[in-house]
């Protein structure tokens, strides 16, 4: 499954990373994901009564604005994705005011 960053002004100080599960009419059905430029990434979860399940939402493919995205052994982006993905966000914050 690709991983794919998509571009949310609302979480602007972090990259906003979901695994794609399935692509369908709306867009994609997404799988969110937690962590940091530095740190390594999991799926988020959230709450649905006691358990824990995966964060789904769908995207739209004008929110996304990198694809095919591929995470180290360690679970954490490489310099260049960091870098590429830094530079895209400040063009689309600057884009936006």
């Amino acid at each position: 499954m690709d991983i794919i960053a998509t571009f949310c002004p609302k979480y602007k100080d972090r990259p906003q990373i979901a695994k794609v599960v399935e692509k369908n009419r709306k867009g994609y059905s997404i799988h969110w994901m937690t962590g940091t430029y530095s740190g390594p990434w999991s799926v988020a979860k959230k709450k649905d009564g006691r358990k824990k399940v995966p964060w789904v939402d769908t995207v739209k493919e004008s929110d996304i604005i990198y694809k095919k995205i591929t995470l180290t052994s360690g679970q954490k982006l490489s310099n260049k994705v960091v870098q590429t993905l830094r530079a895209l966000y400040a063009t689309k914050d600057a884009s936006k005011k």
